[in-house]
């Protein structure tokens, strides 16, 4: 009893849970299900039930025959799980187009149940058990499961075409368990004398499937279909089931089964054809349907396609950005000019080059960039007349092509210098001033000497770069002597590559002396190759052929620097009095704090102090972000370590930068001191910068003194520092030292 009582109690405890459970999935949707809330009130009266049943047998231990009425009062809820599958099967049956077919489905479904219902009841005496309550309670029990059976065997075998859930089907689930315990222990009762069923926790069964199936309520609650739970349609199995429990029954005389047996069949036949009647005409539809929207969806396409070929043929012939001519349209231009070229024509191909445009679109964005393209653009067709093609072939590369009479030298000239000045008016770009530099090359095309249309552009750019590396041919026209000096560059590239960094490269030291001195203030560290082909070379000769090569030039300036840093160790060792030695920054260097890094530890392999040290960045370097020159100057400005700027005024240079950053020499470009005694403008620019360092409190150094005039001019300008072979000329490692140990008295201390 003990046993008993704990059972019961269990199964009482899990029910309230379960109901709970129910009702909290219940409340919880924006939109409850009427059946949910019938099963849930179901559950809560069988629990009822159960507690009064575990209170009269297993508390009050009363004899079963007092509360026999119990067992009516278990209809309550059988009735109620009957009317939630009920509206369940009614709310699906509403909303589903295929009403005939599960019609049909739902009759071949009503007689199986029926020839079930009779094969159990058949052996039943129903009026011997109508005089008892219990067995007149069970018959209602039974009747009630049979109506539930019938309503989830339908539902469950016309699952595809009610469009089921899996909160539905877990319900229907529960009805089949539920049934099938229910008409065992009814069946049971009415057959069995004081019967008693010793496994009601059994019920527990369905009613936890009852309640898993109310979970999915407020999760994912997809369709199911027989195909998700590995059944087939009824009418392919309905049949065959149908069959089987009129072969347990031992009379096949009877005509009765005969009947029903006649009926399920022939009913599911009617119902497979009609099925597959109904899946062939909405297959045609659906055909049909889908062939029309394709039909639409090529003629569509089929338009899009030819104003997309209209479009692309019109955008090829253009750039997207500036709206001038694309490459494509320039080659094809320039070859249809070049053939109908005539023999007192030419025709003058300007290649030109926006300077340091990348650094531009990196300090400033793209957005700028492009407009400062587009300026660029509109300047370029504002000097060209209608005559003229002009077209965008790069980045920061514009192509104009212009037909003259042949030797047209000076208006060539003329043509270019006017593009150039063009360009070169100071824009005003959103908040930001500049002003932009270019570089032009020129490729001249006769009748005489046609070529395709790619040499031609690559000659005018070959002129480009010959230009950009001697800014007083600017603009410059291809020649022999660019074509020599491209076959040279190449050889010097081969070579370069070919060359021992420790063996060939040799630094040389240029003093940089105090005009009201004459005392050494600083040593400028200079490389010098030596090549066996080509003999003693300044980095000015071979550098730019570096530069075109990324690896060839990190480890040529990276070994200039440690033979730099290795040569002050070893004076310093000797005790030798040298003034503070100044190094070149890459351009490559400079467009980051890494080189920095790699200087500082040179110098703390060698025991130098980076204070012996100046370091010469090119204007270049105030193209980098202000995050990367937060950083560099950060760097310098702890380690104590002095910053030129080289030549100064050749470039692109913001005041703000100077002012913001702690700079300490600026160096002029030794092209305008050298100009200063035949050009007015050279010297004025020279006594600008001048005038400008010494109100900023920075030293002015000048380059390229060559000559006593120089010099003179400099002092009287009150320009603090010079350097230049009238000065003193670059000298070996071995020569510099010599020099130092015959003078120590010109040298300022460091």
């Amino acid at each position: 009893m003990g046993y008993g009582l704990v059972q019961d109690i269990l199964m009482l405890v899990g029910l309230g849970v379960i109901t709970a459970n129910i009702y909290r999935a219940m409340i919880e949707p924006v939109n409850p299900r009427i059946h949910w809330i019938i099963a849930c009130f179901s559950v809560l009266l069988w629990t009822v039930c159960e507690a009064l049943w575990t209170l009269e047998s297993s508390v009050l231990i009363r004899p079963q025959s007092e509360y026999a009425y119990l067992n009516v009062s278990y209809l309550l809820p059988m009735f109620g799980v009957f009317c939630a599958v009920g509206v369940f099967l009614f709310i699906k049956f509403s909303n589903t187009e295929e009403k005939s077919v599960v019609l049909l489905d739902i009759v071949s479904v009503l007689l199986l149940v029926s020839t079930l219902s009779y094969s159990i009841v058949g052996d039943i005496d129903i009026l011997k058990a109508l005089n008892s309550v219990t067995s007149t309670a069970a018959l209602c029990a039974m009747a009630l499961n049979f109506a539930i059976l019938f309503i989830v065997l339908s539902e469950l075998f016309t699952s595809n075409l009610l469009y089921i859930r899996v909160s539905g089907f877990y319900l229907i689930v529960f009805g089949i368990l539920f049934t099938m315990i229910n008409l065992y222990v009814a069946y049971n009762k009415i057959t069995i004398e004081n019967y008693d069923f010793g496994y009601s926790s059994l019920y527990m069964i369905p009613f936890i499937i009852l309640m898993i199936g109310s979970f999915y309520l407020k999760t994912e609650n997809k369709r199911v279909t027989t195909a998700d739970i590995g059944l087939m349609t009824g009418s392919k199995w309905l049949p065959i089931i149908a069959v089987l429990p009129l072969l347990l029954q031992s009379d096949f005389g009877s005509m009765l089964s005969l009947l029903a047996l006649f009926f399920l069949v022939s009913n599911a036949l009617i119902s497979y054809y009609i099925k597959s009647a109904m899946a062939s005409k909405k297959m045609l539809e659906h055909e049909k349907i889908l062939h029309q929207e394709m039909e639409k969806l090529v003629h569509e396409r089929t338009n899009e396609l030819m104003l997309a070929n209209l479009r692309l043929q019109d955008i090829s012939d253009k750039d997207y950005l500036t709206g001038l001519g694309s490459r494509s349209f320039l080659m094809n231009e320039l070859k249809r000019a070049s053939d109908e070229l005539q023999a007192n024509e030419e025709l003058a191909v300007y290649y030109i080059n926006i300077s340091h445009f990348k650094a531009i679109n990196a300090s400033y964005g793209h957005e700028v960039g492009d407009k400062i393209l587009k300026t660029a653009a509109r300047r370029i067709t504002g000097i060209c007349n209608r005559q003229e093609t002009t077209a965008r072939i790069g980045a920061d590369e514009f192509i104009v092509i212009s037909k003259m009479e042949l030797g047209s030298e000076t208006k060539r000239m003329k043509f270019g210098i006017s593009l150039k000045d063009a360009i070169e008016e100071p824009m005003q770009i959103e908040r930001y001033h500049f002003a932009i530099k270019c570089v032009i090359g020129i490729h001249i095309v006769t009748q005489k000497s046609k070529a395709e249309p790619r040499a031609i552009i690559k000659n005018a750019d070959r002129a480009m770069y010959y230009a950009k590396e001697n800014p007083a041919s600017n603009p410059m026209v291809y020649n022999d002597e660019i074509d020599n000096k491209i076959h040279l560059d190449s050889m010097l590239e081969i070579a370069l590559r070919k060359a021992n960094l420790q063996k060939d490269f040799q630094m040389y030291f240029q003093p940089v002396f105090d005009l009201d001195t004459s005392r050494i203030v600083c040593a400028e560290a200079l490389l010098r190759w030596y090549s066996k082909d080509y003999g003693l070379m300044e980095a000015s000769d071979f550098m730019g052929i570096a530069r075109g090569s990324g690896d060839i030039l990190n480890s040529i300036c990276m070994n200039a620097t440690l033979k730099t840093v290795e040569h002050v160790s070893r004076w310093k060792k000797d005790m030798l009095n040298i003034p503070k030695i100044s190094i070149n920054v890459a351009t490559t260097q400079s467009t980051s704090e890494n080189f920095i890094h790699s200087f500082l530890q040179m110098t703390k392999n060698f025991g130098v102090s980076p204070r012996s040290f100046e370091l010469e960045f090119c204007e270049v370097l105030w193209m980098n972000p202000p995050e990367i020159l937060d950083k560099i100057f950060e760097l310098l400005k702890s380690n104590e370590i002095d910053v030129c700027i080289d030549d100064f005024g050749s470039g692109y240079t913001s005041l703000m930068y100077i002012r913001k950053y702690s700079i300490n020499r600026l160096k002029i470009a030794a092209d305008f001191v050298t100009q200063m005694a035949f050009s007015k403008i050279d010297a004025q620019i020279v006594a600008g910068i001048i005038n400008l360092a010494n109100s900023m409190k920075l030293t002015s150094a000048a380059k390229g003194v060559q000559d006593v005039k120089i010099l003179d001019e400099l002092r009287q300008l009150k320009c603090k520092e010079g350097q230049g072979y009238y000065l003193a000329r670059p000298m070996s490692a071995e020569e510099f030292e010599e020099f130092l140990r015959q003078n120590p008295q010109i040298i300022n201390a460091v």
